[in-house]
This record gives C-alpha cells, structure tokens and sequence, in this order.
C-alpha cells in the first residue's frame, strides 16, 4: 500500500473495538432487524414484526450472533408467503421455542440472590445495581429476564 494508506492503517491496528455478543445486547435486535432487511422489491411492504415475535427474538442466545440474526431475516424475506407481521409461528424452531426451561443451579440461585439484593440496596436502579456488580446494563436485564418466574 502507499504511504497514506500505510499510516491510516496503523493507526487502526492501535485500536481495539470490544463488542459484546448479540446476547448481551438484545436492546439491539429491532435496529438490527431494520438494518438486515433486504430492501423489498417496489410495491411491497418491508419487513414487520409481530410482539410476540419480537419477544422471542430477544431471548434467544444467539450463540452465531448478528450472523444467525441476518440468516433468519434473509431466509424469512425470501421464502416468506404471509403478508402482514411476521409471526412467532414463522420463526425457525430454536428461536420460536426459546431456551429451554430448567430449574437453576446452585450458583444461578446465588447469582440471582445477588442481584435481586443489589438492585434492593440501589432503589431499584438497574444502572447503579450493574455498576456495583460490575456487569453491563444489558446483562443485568438479560439475567433479570432469565432468572423471572
């Protein structure tokens, strides 16, 4: 490369970019669905979502993370015959059936304890509570919503 091009990428190469995994940013999912929707043909409608379908997007894992989010969209823009919403029913199967129920272990049972105590001692402010825990805003609420019922 020539020198302009040598410099600017050795300033990139000093920085470092952490971005958590989609699990733990579920707050991104519906921009992410906008922005993964292959643009439809003239006349057509874009992409919408259901709640409930919403719902189940965001408590899925997610362990291909924005890869497997763009899959499911692409694969239901292409082969989709409904109009309207898309529907939970619509979903492949892992992210319409959402994580399997079990009972908690021993450590989810002190880590939930914790963290219902945290966010007592801190008013119920979910921001302070994440910061004493040392933990990100989203993944306390991804916890809240796992350890609910």
């Amino acid at each position: 490369p020539g020198p302009c091009l040598q410099r600017l990428l050795d300033k990139l190469a000093a920085r470092t970019v952490v971005l958590p995994p989609l699990r733990e940013r579920t707050e991104d999912i519906r921009e992410l669905l906008t922005a993964l929707a292959p643009r439809p043909a003239p006349g057509s409608p874009p992409l919408t979502w259901t709640l409930d379908a919403l719902r189940a997007l965001e408590q899925h894992p997610w362990p291909g993370n924005v890869t497997e989010l763009a899959h499911v969209v692409h694969a239901l823009a292409e082969h989709r015959r409904a109009s309207g919403p898309v529907r939970r029913a619509e979903l492949p199967d892992p992210v319409r059936e959402g994580p399997a129920s079990r009972p908690l272990s021993p450590m989810e049972h002190a880590e939930r304890a914790t963290i219902l105590e945290t966010l007592h001692r801190h008013g119920g402010n979910k921001s302070r509570a994440a910061a004493a825990l040392g933990i990100g805003r989203a993944t306390l609420y991804r916890k809240l919503r796992e350890y609910e019922g």
